[in-house]
């Protein structure tokens, strides 16, 4: 009786092992991919500090566990095939948001003001080149005004230029609060000054 019942056990473990993997793993691995997917590019428009970035990494995790029930050989091609798509998905992802009005609103010196114009890459450039051009004349023409210094210049501090505060650089030595100052240099958008009763010196 023992015999039969332990040949009857070994002949049910090789029919089980002769069985075809559950074909239903293999679906749900390729669903919590799709959904893995669909998680990554929601997290490109949906600010929400990088939640939805951890549920499509659990996400991806899970896909691979149901690879791996389905046969190990499925396991073993979804982890070589994340590894390989991974970096793509990411770049081109990367690419697609940079270049909707939300990236170009969040990354600085975004060009949201041209591009909505309907302008082409070559017309964007070149309106942002007009416009540098623009700053910079007009950057040019502060030297030589006057503004009082309102914060201690050692040698760094802040002056008030036409009601408005700016960053200055003090061209030599320690400028007191509360001096007039002249604009006598320009370097990288600092504003270099010297004491106005200096001038003369």
């Amino acid at each position: 009786m023992k015999l039969l019942i332990a040949s009857n056990g070994l002949m049910l473990a090789q029919v089980a092992a002769d069985a075809p993997p559950d074909g239903s793993w293999l679906a749900i691995g390729f669903g919590l991919g799709l959904l893995a997917l669909a998680i990554f590019v929601i997290e490109l428009f949906v600010p929400t500090g990088g939640m939805l970035g951890i549920l499509c990494g659990l996400t991806v995790v899970a896909s691979i566990i149901s690879f791996f029930y389905h046969s190990q050989a499925a396991g073993a091609f979804a982890i070589a095939s994340y590894i390989v798509a991974t970096p793509f998905v990411v770049v081109y992802g990367v690419k697609f948001w940079s270049g909707s009005r939300l990236g170009r609103r969040l990354i600085l010196g975004g060009t949201e003001t041209v591009a909505t114009k309907g302008l082409d890459e070559t017309e964007v450039a070149e309106e942002i080149a007009r416009r540098q051009r623009a700053e910079t004349e007009d950057t040019a023409a502060l030297i030589g005004r006057t503004a009082l210094a309102v914060t201690p210049l050692r040698p760094v501090g802040v002056i008030r230029l036409d009601g408005h505060r700016r960053d200055a650089l003090a061209e030599a030595g320690i400028i007191d609060q509360g001096t007039e100052v002249r604009i006598v240099e320009i370097i990288d958008n600092q504003l270099k000054v010297r004491p106005v009763d200096q001038d003369s010196a």
